[in-house]
């Protein structure tokens, strides 16, 4: 994997040569990962599925009305299974005020529930997980106020006591179908920072890191 990281960092820094961060979404992120492991791997691009149903057993359903025809089917940004990989992404970064605030604890509730989403499909498929996030400096940095976790971007332990201190909180928008899932299987998980690296291009105005972690059960 580390040929494509250093591929995909590659891509990545050209395409804010020609286009400011603030007017990319997260699918440029997607994108440019997309192109490094068909490029590197020489993959075809229906080796690698986009928007790919989670493992069934990774979740307990919502209890849904019975009058209802909707299916829950959650997804995964990317699944690789040439190359064992599931792996979910994000940008973080300034709004159009440069001057303004993000909801930077929102942001990493959403992290972290990324990385159990990630865990959880990982302990049924046995595929290795990453997290893929592109972050200027608005959200760099950033920490909880309890400090149960390092400041962003850092080695996270994600535990069931973390989760719930969490839940407390009328921020938190935990997605329960995962959470009652890994309470029920009474698990925890490491994401480990295993990419943080700087971002340096003439569209570039603030500091920004081209930042993965690597989940796994612990």
């Amino acid at each position: 994997m580390n040929e494509i990281f250093e591929v995909y960092k590659e891509l990545f820094t050209k395409r804010c040569h020609y286009i400011p961060l603030l007017e990319m979404g997260e699918d440029s992120v997607r994108y440019d990962f997309f192109t490094a492991t068909t490029t590197v791997k020489n993959l075809e691009n229906y080796d690698i599925v986009l928007e790919s149903e989670i493992n069934k057993l990774a979740y307990i359903p919502r209890q849904l009305s019975p009058n209802t025809l909707r299916k829950q089917k959650p997804k995964m940004d990317m699944v690789i299974d040439k190359l064992n990989v599931c792996a979910e992404f994000a940008l973080f970064k300034q709004n159009s005020n440069e001057q303004g605030t993000i909801n930077k604890t929102n942001r990493l509730i959403k992290t972290l529930n990324d990385m159990i989403r990630l865990g959880l499909e990982s302990n049924f498929t046995r595929r290795n997980a990453y997290f893929i996030c592109v972050a200027d400096s608005k959200m760099l940095g950033h920490q909880l106020q309890s400090k149960r976790l390092g400041k962003f971007p850092s080695d996270y332990h994600i535990t069931l006591d973390l989760v719930n201190e969490l839940c407390l909180k009328k921020t938190s928008a935990f997605d329960k179908r995962f959470i009652n899932k890994m309470q029920q299987l009474n698990l925890s998980f490491s994401a480990k920072l295993i990419l943080n690296e700087q971002i340096v291009a003439s569209k570039i105005k603030f500091e920004t890191r081209l930042l993965v972690w690597q989940v796994e059960q612990v």
